[in-house]
């Protein structure tokens, strides 16, 4: 290339004295451009029958590189060198660097390395003032302190682990990571300061937290592909004097794109296990366990049959009624009516004309998932696993499917296991949730996957009433099941 701008050079026609030779050659280069998109045009209008077009755009291309040739000589550049240093930058964002270049302690004790292949287990729970708390452990034993979102609204970054493990796992490095599993590299002093130590960890939260302001400006990366170039090179300048500066942009958007995937799952269901194998630079989000109870007793059995069965009649009779006017007019009233009901009913197992206190939890619990239904339609992507984006015209909250598929991926282990909890302290805690749930309509932070996670936790709590009301009033729980067989 540098030969061929040599010879180009020797072309350049002088401009008159007050002539800007940039200018002038940076505007034949947008006007050559212009003319490829012309001919290219006219191949797209005119079909493939011209015999001419290969010659054209040939034609067009060598006058847009002489023009491109003829900038780079007036800036004093040269060709070769910008043709090289393009192919290290393109190399740098898409090309990732060899797996067994990954790890920066490969010839460590195994004290003082990433585990190569390690369960992590996300806990949420309820803190102080009843914020949500993430609790981390790895084989049975606590990693770290409890995490709480660490904001006014529950957006999820008490999750914000999982990007540490994805660090590890893609990258081979997370400061953040040796510290919480005590595995610093303190066999060099130089290492153990420079590389694994305070500043490095600041370093590592900052990357985090930028990279999660970015995420939740772009739906927290759902079918998101890509990280912007300005947040991969933000990221490059911050751990430039760092180990991990010798990897490439490209492995920072794998070990980005990893850790929100994981992240996403986490909080579409309220915690979970991830796999990490840093072999494979792979998350993975482990199923939950399926529990004996679940598959395979009879009386889980039976209550997913009764209760399909019930819907199934149901949706026939009704149709889409329940969410004819919207999530809040008529989804929330008519759980809200069931929730007010089973504070009417559940102090003293009555009943009301038309339902007893079984009817009410089980209505609840359908209505749980029919909510759970309007929310995958709503807002595609938000229980994927479950009920992923339709192709048809027809939602999952159209018709008996999706909640028949909920119903079929139900833990309903509880119901073997009996409940021994009063039955008025479960109605309390359904109040709570849905009182949460309520204030997530006033609160415009809160996400359609804290709704998720709500309208599942009232239908596990509405499976635990039943659980409690078929050993103490076993003979309301059969007279549901008959009813509906």
């Amino acid at each position: 290339m540098t030969a061929y701008q040599r010879s180009a050079a020797k072309t350049i026609q002088p401009l008159p004295a007050a002539g800007d030779d940039v200018t002038v050659a940076l505007l034949g280069l947008a006007g050559e451009a212009g003319a490829v998109l012309t001919a290219y045009k006219k191949q797209l209008r005119d079909g493939p029958a011209d015999p001419e077009f290969r010659a054209r755009m040939r034609e067009e291309l060598g006058d847009a590189l002489w023009y491109l040739s003829t900038v780079a000589y007036h800036l004093n550049l040269d060709l070769d060198d910008v043709a090289t240093a393009n192919l290290s930058k393109i190399s740098d964002r898409w090309r990732h660097t060899p797996a067994d270049a990954i790890p920066f302690d490969g010839d460590l004790n195994a004290n003082e390395q990433l585990p190569r292949h390690a369960d992590f287990v996300f806990a949420l729970t309820r803190g102080p003032e009843d914020r949500e708390v993430s609790v981390l452990t790895c084989n049975g034993q606590q990693v770290g302190d409890p995490i709480t979102n660490a904001s006014h609204i529950a957006d999820g970054y008490c999750f914000h682990d999982i990007f540490h493990l994805s660090y590890a796992a893609v990258l081979g490095w997370s400061p953040v990571l040796r510290s919480l599993l005590k595995r610093k590299r303190r066999s060099n002093p130089e290492t153990d300061e420079a590389e694994d130590g305070g500043r490095a960890i600041a370093i590592e939260e900052g990357i985090s937290a930028l990279v999660f302001a970015y995420a939740s400006r772009h739906h927290y990366l759902e079918a998101k592909n890509h990280v912007d170039n300005d947040v991969l090179d933000t990221i490059q300048g911050m751990v430039a004097h760092l180990e991990v500066g010798a990897h490439r942009t490209a492995d920072w958007e794998k070990a980005i794109l990893t850790g929100f995937t994981a992240w996403r799952k986490l909080r579409r269901r309220g915690g979970g296990t991830v796999r990490l194998d840093l072999d494979a630079q792979s998350l993975t989000m482990l199923e939950p366990e399926r529990t004996a109870a679940s598959d395979d007793t009879s009386t889980a059995k039976t209550f997913r049959t009764v209760v399909a069965n019930l819907h199934r009649q149901k949706d026939a009779s009704y149709g889409t009624s329940w969410k004819r006017r919207g999530e809040q007019i008529s989804i929330m009233a008519n759980i809200a009516r069931k929730v007010d009901r089973l504070n009417m009913v559940a102090p003293t197992i009555g009943s009301t004309a038309d339902e007893n206190v079984v009817d009410t939890a089980v209505d609840l619990y359908v209505y749980a998932l029919k909510y759970l239904t309007f929310l995958a339609d709503a807002h595609p992507g938000v229980l994927r696993d479950l009920l992923p984006p339709r192709e048809t015209d027809a939602g999952w909250s159209d018709g008996p499917d999706g909640v028949e598929r909920l119903l079929a991926a139900a833990d309903l282990s509880a119901l073997d296991a009996g409940g021994e909890e009063p039955i008025q302290d479960l109605v309390a805690a359904v109040d709570h949730t849905f009182a949460d749930l309520e204030g997530s309509f006033i609160n415009e932070g809160i996400s359609a996957g804290k709704r998720v996670q709500l309208a599942a936790k009232l239908a596990e709590q509405a499976v635990r009433i039943l659980a409690a009301l078929r050993v103490s009033h076993p003979e309301l729980y059969q007279e549901f099941l008959d009813a509906w067989q």
